[in-house]
């Protein structure tokens, strides 16, 4: 795979955070309306996307293959939440900045730019597997253990409504909306089809600009020399994914069963994170910071990773 198109494909995404960043140092955005962003990105346009994904032709090989890739991913989170917990620890935070840097190195972004990153440059085939096979399971990690962690030290009674959140959230509905399209061969009818088109089309571009402004509340240059940034970033870029990719080869797995769990896997630290920091009243500028710096290096980091796997 070419890795001038990777590489500009995964620099539109970051410029659209500077962009982001610029709207809200200005006050084009303001706080309230950063959050406006963030539920229309997460009730509306992504799940759109993610509807769209499944509107492919049902086939048993399809739907086998996607079942191995969410076991596979399934195995990786269980890995990376171990590591992430202990790496964690050797960070001198506060408890509360543990958590978001712990659960930084467990959730990548698999919907904000995995699934552009995965659609632009391998196809819609590879998308379908993308979202049912690492999609799903990230969402059910994402508001499961991921919330619970950033929440914990708010004082906020998480586990009370976990399982209608994880029921009722917006990707696991759209997955499972999308799912049941798919294995009932409906096509979406126009013109809802086109309708549901342009909105997926704005979900990386708005779901950019929100982590831009939450950076712009933060001090840049704090965020451009804390060391620890970098090192939060490359174990989720490089460490994880990079064992990913050596223990499934050294397995034999090969083709979307080894493509999608190490591209997935290694893409930033999911904007869910800075997202839910700020909704949980924790550390929502480190959380951003660790949005930003990952999302920087993965500038090189995904080329590479698409180049070994391709």
């Amino acid at each position: 795979m070419d890795f001038l198109l990777t590489f500009q494909n995964v620099s539109v995404l970051f410029l659209l955070i500077i962009v982001g960043y610029i709207v809200g140092k200005v006050g084009i955005v303001s706080p309230s309306g950063q959050k406006e962003l963030s539920a229309l990105v997460l009730n509306v346009t992504m799940p759109a996307t993610i509807i769209l994904a499944f509107q492919l032709e049902y086939t048993k090989a399809r739907f086998l293959t996607s079942l191995k890739i969410m076991a596979i991913v399934g195995a990786a989170y269980v890995v990376m939440i171990i590591l992430s917990k202990f790496l964690s620890r050797f960070y001198k935070v506060s408890d509360n900045q543990r958590d978001i840097i712990e659960i930084a190195g467990v959730l990548p972004n698999t919907s904000f730019i995995g699934f552009p990153i995965v659609l632009s440059i391998l196809g819609k085939e590879a998308l379908f597997f993308a979202v049912l096979g690492a999609g799903f399971l990230f969402e059910v990690v994402a508001w499961t253990y991921g919330a619970y962690i950033i929440h914990r030290s708010s004082g906020q009674d998480f586990s009370k409504n976990l399982v209608k959140d994880i029921l009722l959230s917006p990707g696991i509905l759209a997955i499972l909306i999308g799912f049941g399209l798919f294995i009932t061969s409906i096509t979406i009818p126009e013109p809802l089809n086109t309708t549901m088109e342009l909105m997926s089309q704005a979900t990386s571009p708005l779901a950019m600009i929100v982590v831009g402004i939450l950076l712009s509340r933060t001090n840049i240059k704090e965020c451009v020399t804390d060391l620890k940034l970098y090192l939060i970033a490359l174990t989720k870029l490089l460490l994880f994914p990079l064992g990913i990719y050596f223990v499934l080869n050294l397995l034999g797995f090969r083709g979307m069963e080894l493509i999608i769990p190490v591209i997935m896997m290694g893409m930033p630290t999911a904007a869910y994170v800075a997202i839910f920091s700020a909704d949980a009243g924790n550390d929502a500028n480190l959380a951003s910071q660790i949005v930003f710096v990952s999302s920087l290096l993965s500038l090189v980091t995904i080329p590479i990773l698409v180049m070994l796997v391709t």
